[in-house]
């Protein structure tokens, strides 16, 4: 079957305004994009255990005689390690959502998926 065939008996009706409207009434759609946002307060957290230290090797030892041979200044140098546990985090709290209208560009034919 061709396609006007299908119609031949039938006149197709030219589109009706919005002033004609049945007496029942008419259908209509409308849709609205919006943007809605989800702001979230971030708050670092660390914990700090007990640090353990240990000494690594035998301490340097360095002499300076002052220049007028009255003193000595002696510098002990030792290599130390320190091991401290951090345990780090964060908190999470959510603030008020919000929303806003998308322009009016983004409607409909964006709005559709």
């Amino acid at each position: 079957m061709r396609i006007n065939e299908a119609y031949e008996h039938e006149p197709i009706l030219p589109y009706q305004g919005e002033e004609s409207c049945p007496v029942g009434g008419c259908s209509k759609v409308g849709m609205q994009c919006v943007d809605v946002a989800q702001a979230l307060t971030l708050t670092p957290t660390a914990a700090v255990g007990t640090a353990v230290v240990t000494c690594q090797g035998s301490p340097r030892v360095r002499c300076e005689t002052a220049e007028d041979g009255a003193t000595c200044l002696v510098t002990v140098t030792q290599r130390v390690c320190v091991t401290v546990p951090i345990r780090f985090g964060a908190t999470v709290e959510p603030d008020d959502p919000t929303i806003a209208c998308a322009g009016a560009s983004d409607n409909a034919e964006n709005c559709a998926g």
